[in-house]
């Protein structure tokens, strides 16, 4: 019989999604502060924060696997499916909130201070729908928001996807490769655009960082939740420590290769979120599957289940945080360490309170989220 995956709270996935959230703010961070070598002894940490921007591909994956693992278990059981319904208006409960707050307190900041980026009408409307991917990648407001309509827009492809995983453990999930094929396709296209006709091959290009070229890193997350509910909780070390070494081979051999927001070396960027997508799928199946390795107990200590619960605030903050710090510092002449921790600090510290303004009073009683407190002390959990 497959196994019907249990509801609630899963300590250690909580932990994975500060983990995300802390890689994006280091990298930003370490960008900010000129890029430093960050070494200890002969161990080269730099590779590891330089691919901090991994960090949102891990979101994506864990959003496949979270979200998908309701729907890919009831089509392995008799039960029923998730209502559309619900599932819709929960994730507007749990994401908008929080956003629409910071767009308006960034908004009114960006109008009456000067020098701050700010949002006309027409700009403002399709910030607050999710649609400035349709024109944009990204927003002067705040750069981090370039992610959000891709979430959002797997919402709506979701029940679709995961529709396609066989309803049978046995089967083989062949939605797969033909997606991973056709992301792979796709990017290539929007390189071959660019690389044919120059500035205007922008429109096109810009779309790698968009749904159609990034549902593969969605769907090995559903494919993830496809697989722990068929095969269940089982000795998995082998493949977790494969999916490891695999991470810390691709940032040591990506880093180098730059990103798609500064220099990149083309085409190898555009086949590593498929590769990528993977070996982040493998690692998160195994840590379900090993609730009790050391893996998982390191993510579900309560200081990172903390900096989980926290962590959609903290990946909304942490960018104009450390921008206006890192500003104020140059102006005060203040040192890189100095300047570097009190923006981590700012960012946290914001975090918490719109966490707890601006998610935790939105989200229905059911949610597990609602179970955690955003303090340093004992972590409730449902």
């Amino acid at each position: 019989m497959p196994m019907v995956l249990p509801r609630g709270h899963v300590p250690a996935l909580t932990g994975l999604r500060g983990v995300a959230a802390l890689w994006v703010a280091l990298y930003h961070l370490w960008q900010f502060h000129g890029q430093p070598r960050l070494a200890a002894g002969a161990i080269d940490f730099t590779p590891v924060v330089a691919c901090g921007y991994f960090g949102v591909d891990l979101f994506f994956v864990l959003s496949g696997y979270l979200l998908g693992r309701p729907f890919v278990a009831a089509s392995l059981t008799d039960a029923p499916r998730p209502s559309l319904r619900r599932f819709w208006a929960h994730r507007a409960r749990r994401v908008l909130p929080a956003y629409l707050g910071q767009l308006v307190l960034l908004t009114t900041a960006g109008w009456y201070l000067g020098g701050r980026p700010h949002l006309g009408t027409a700009e403002l409307v399709s910030h607050a729908l999710l649609v400035f991917n349709l024109y944009d990648n990204g927003s002067r407001l705040n750069p981090v928001y370039w992610s959000l309509p891709v979430e959002w827009n797997f919402y709506m492809v979701l029940p679709l996807l995961a529709a396609a995983f066989p309803r049978s453990r046995r089967a083989t999930p062949w939605i797969l490769p033909v997606l991973a094929l056709f992301c792979i396709a796709f990017r290539l296209s929007c390189w071959l655009a660019l690389d044919r006709w120059g500035a205007d091959g922008v429109a096109y290009y810009r779309l790698v960082l968009q749904l159609p070229a990034r549902i593969d890193e969605f769907a090995f997350g559903v494919a993830a939740a496809w697989y722990v509910a068929a095969a269940g909780t089982g000795r998995d070390r082998l493949r977790q420590g494969l999916g490891l070494s695999a991470l810390a081979a691709m940032c040591w051999q990506v880093a180098p290769k730059g990103d798609f927001l500064v220099t990149a070396e083309m085409p190898w960027l555009l086949f590593h979120f498929t590769l990528l997508g993977a070996v982040l799928a493998l690692i998160l199946s195994s840590i379900q599957r090993l609730p009790r390795g050391m893996l998982a107990r390191l993510l579900s200590m309560p200081p990172m289940v903390w900096l989980g619960t926290v962590s959609y605030s903290l990946y909304l903050w942490h960018f104009p945080l450390i921008e206006a710090i890192r500003g104020l510092a140059r102006g005060h002449h203040l040192p890189l360490p100095l300047s570097a921790a009190a923006g981590l600090l700012a960012s946290l510290a914001a975090a918490s309170v719109s966490y707890r303004l601006l998610e935790r009073p939105f989200l229905p009683a059911s949610d597990p989220a609602r179970a955690h407190r955003p303090t340093h002390g004992r972590i409730g959990r449902s």
